[in-house]
């Protein structure tokens, strides 16, 4: 009996049967841990447009029965984005004679590119009067541009103004219902073994942010580190060990080969309209995702029912988020979730790993010394805010920090929290400083002259640079000469100089309502 697939249907299929050559099916893992490592070329882990990349390590545990001999073993539900080349399974006294990886997936995409040249039938519904009728024709083109062939009448679909949809006589048999690992295997003895598969997929990333909430003192902050988590895959993973690693992955061409890149899209024909390229199916689920990825809570206050004498129980308190410990893998460090959780298709979550409530800080307002000519006029610039720390437990911290970006808030008296400004933060290791930028300072600002300057074979440069502090409170102001040009030395100055990454730096104190000035030359050869 034949049987009738239409394509709207397809994605709610069930699992299509498995080439007649697999004889045993394992259906998906009893257990699997996830290992996503850094990818520092993604800046946002949650945006579509980088859902080809990123790199994770898969382990699953499976309980298969074997019978003894050669046995074609089906290994449903691997990543989608499985590297194939870097499957390995252990476990089991036999051996692997050759493993394929079949990633084409039954969408209406593949199922329609898999049938062209082959017979189909077209439905259509008069609007008028609802009656559905099906029409043989020959499938030309597709998925792209669906082109119809009606024994010489070739059509485009959708465009004859009424609803119209594609009827399959059958599933092409290379489409699979999930992304499937076939392995041929070997024992010599039949029984129940439990295999470990263990591989490498792309479609995975992480990366770390931090929320830093400066304190009424204006010296110490409490700093909140969260780990996002993005599967862009079509394979979830339920109730998975799940750890990341912070570093930087020395990594080859990896990518050459990448079935994530090659996914249709599952919307049918015509795919686009004038104002999105991919539909606005898709363009709806990408702006929702951008707009609801932050995974925030709303709070609903009982305000109402205390109005009306109803005063409900209180409810529950929220379930903690997960939470990540760190430990060291190598050079590398390992933030490993303290609970299972599932690593969901499509989807992104937040884990907390950080919660540091009294960091201390100093500030100081920094400024870099600019290359103007002599004729032109002295600039006046204000000065950055910069927040500086010591990564270590007697300044409140002590814990190595993953690189991410630092949301940096504050309160006003009686207020709640205003976003200060934003700032990228590098890997920190325990005992090193770092700082932040958190904004412009109108209140300090420097004029900056250059007062001289003569060329050469080596270019000589004088500068004078004066600090105000127009602000109500005592403020250090760090004068920062960048390095131009080869040989790079300063002649003569005013004040004795330190060093920061290699710059000459002048640090002058400036009490409330006063000014200091700095004068040096340097030299360099271009």
């Amino acid at each position: 009996m034949r049987r009738v697939l239409a394509i709207w249907a397809a994605l709610l299929a069930p699992l299509i049967g498995l080439p007649a050559t697999a004889d045993v099916v394992s259906q998906g893992p009893q257990a699997v841990a996830v290992t996503i490592y850094r990818d520092d070329a993604i800046p946002d882990p949650a945006a579509a447009s980088w859902g080809g990349y990123g790199l994770a390590m898969i382990s699953e545990t499976r309980d298969v029965t074997l019978p003894a001999g050669d046995t074609r073993l089906a290994l449903e539900g691997v990543a989608d984005g499985i590297i194939a080349q870097t499957a390995s399974l252990a476990g089991f006294p036999g051996r692997v004679l050759e493993q394929n990886f079949d990633y084409e997936v039954l969408s209406p995409a593949t199922l329609i590119e898999h049938s062209v040249g082959r017979q189909v039938e077209v439905s259509r519904t008069n609007p008028r009067t609802g009656k559905a009728t099906l029409e043989p024709a020959l499938l030309r083109s597709g998925p792209d541009g669906v082109v119809l062939d009606f024994g010489g009448r070739v059509e485009a679909l959708g465009c004859s103004g009424a609803p119209e949809g594609l009827v399959f006589a059958s599933v092409p048999a290379d489409l699979t219902g999930k992304p499937t690992l076939s392995i041929r295997v070997h024992v010599d003895k039949a029984g129940v073994y439990r295999l470990r598969l263990a591989y490498m997929t792309i479609g995975l990333a992480w990366k770390a942010a931090y929320v830093a909430r400066l304190a009424p003192d204006g010296q110490s902050l409490e700093l909140v580190g969260w780990i996002t988590l993005a599967n862009h895959g079509e394979v979830g993973y339920a109730g998975a060990a799940t750890s990341v690693v912070a570093g930087r992955l020395a990594r080859n061409a990896i990518r050459a080969f990448n079935p994530l890149m090659l996914r249709r899209e599952t919307a049918c024909w015509p795919q686009g309209n004038s104002h999105h390229p991919h539909g606005i199916d898709r363009y709806v689920a990408e702006l929702a995702q951008r707009l609801f990825s932050a995974g925030d809570e709303m709070t609903v206050t009982a305000m109402r029912a205390r109005a009306t004498g109803a005063i409900p129980m209180p409810p529950p308190p929220p379930k903690p988020p997960p939470r990540a410990t760190q430990s060291d893998l190598g050079d590398y460090k390992l933030y490993t979730l303290d609970e299972p959780t599932t690593v969901a298709a499509r989807q992104t979550k937040q884990v907390a790993f950080l919660s540091q409530p009294n960091v201390a800080f100093d500030t100081v307002q920094t400024y870099r010394a600019n290359d103007a000519d002599t004729d032109a006029e002295p600039a006046v610039a204000a000065t950055v805010t910069t927040l500086r720390f010591d990564n270590t437990a007697a300044k409140g911290l002590g814990r190595a920090l993953p690189a991410g970006s630092v949301a940096i808030m504050a309160a006003p008296p009686g207020g709640s929290d205003r976003f200060l400004g934003a700032h990228d933060v590098r890997d920190v290791p325990v005992g090193e400083p770092f700082e932040l930028e958190i904004g412009a300072s109108h209140e300090v600002t420097v004029r900056d002259a250059t007062l001289s300057r003569t060329g050469g074979p080596e270019t000589s440069v004088a500068k004078e640079i004066t600090a105000v502090n127009a602000s109500r409170l005592p403020t250090t102001v760090e004068i920062r000469q960048p390095q131009l040009g080869r040989s790079f030395h300063i002649k003569t100055e005013s004040a004795p100089h330190g060093l920061k990454s290699g710059d000459p730096i002048w640090r002058l104190t400036l009490a409330p309502g006063t000014t200091a000035t700095v004068s040096y030359t340097y030299a360099s050869t271009r």
